[in-house]
């Protein structure tokens, strides 16, 4: 018990750092109480240690109970182990000045001051983590940002930068392409806890496959370019107008699925067309276009 007074005692009368950093509060970042411990083997355990100046690999260091400073030089190498608060690996050099560190390594004494060799240290300040999600958007807004309904956050912030790539199936889409309620399969990029931002590198917006395949459609004809091929006509199906292209190897049929003439197709006329939409249009454009494989005019 005697040793440890007097080494606290010295510690406690070692110079301490400029502490021109904010209030010490490692409760702040969800660390602990201040604790130091060593131990008869030579090894230490420093937790809530705030870093005071960073020279290199070398970190000087404090822990705080009130007006009682205890100041350490805590040295790193290749081999320092390092974690951010919630288990993420990171790097010495990713630590900061104000950054609150948790840390087990070895004891060393030198001329004027104690030191620690660092094998392990948790940075509880480092609250950015890479992150996959997956939800429905709820709102984009300006700025390049965007709300995320998940599972697990119905409020998840998504920031898009320049870097982000944007994928609505096949086609690369800008920001302003996204839509409130579009589904989002998949969204990668760093998740920062303490402001519930994920800045994102990739998204993935879901597009139904089957919108693309070829099918039949049927509606009234509203107008037609030209009497002859290549020649484009608006089809009004649903009450939604449909841009339809027709070509040299487009098939013309009448009702009994005879060869008709676009020529003598009319406004009006009931057709039936079947083709493939065009995923670029629909997508980048909201255009629904239709390059036709077979064209029949019921009313003929």
């Amino acid at each position: 018990m005697k040793k440890y007074l007097i080494l606290l005692v010295f510690l406690c009368s070692v110079p301490s750092l400029s502490l021109a950093l904010a209030e010490y509060n490692p409760q702040g970042v969800g660390g602990g109480n201040p604790d130091v411990h060593i131990k008869a083997d030579g090894t230490i355990a420093l937790r809530s240690a705030r870093v005071e100046q960073i020279a290199g690999s070398t970190l000087y260091i404090v822990t705080k109970w009130g007006p009682l400073i205890m100041s350490f030089t805590m040295k790193t190498d290749g081999t320092t182990m390092v974690t951010k608060r919630y288990g993420g690996s990171t790097i010495v050099s990713q630590i900061k000045m104000g950054d609150y560190l948790d840390i087990d390594g070895e004891f060393f004494a030198g001329s004027d001051f104690f030191g620690i060799s660092a094998k392990k240290i948790k940075d509880w300040s480092l609250q950015e983590e890479a992150g996959t999600f997956s939800g429905v958007i709820t709102e984009v807004n300006s700025g390049g940002t965007f709300t995320l309904r998940t599972t697990q956050n119905p409020t998840l912030i998504v920031k898009v930068s320049t870097t982000t790539t944007i994928l609505k199936g096949t086609m690369t889409i800008p920001f302003e392409r996204l839509q409130k309620a579009d589904t989002i399969p998949l969204i990668t990029g760093v998740y920062d806890y303490s402001k519930n931002v994920l800045t994102a590198a990739k998204i993935a917006v879901y597009q139904s496959r089957t919108d693309f395949l070829p099918r039949n459609f049927e509606g009234t004809l509203k107008q037609i370019s030209s009497p002859t091929v290549p020649s484009t006509l608006v089809v009004t199906v649903g009450g939604i107008d449909y841009t339809v292209n027709v070509n040299e190897k487009t098939l013309v049929q009448k009702k009994n699925k005879s060869i008709g003439q676009l020529a003598r197709f009319v406004a009006g006329d009931s057709v039936r067309f079947y083709g493939s939409m065009r995923e670029e249009e629909k997508i980048l454009r909201d255009a629904l276009v239709i390059d036709v494989e077979v064209l029949r005019n019921l009313s003929l």
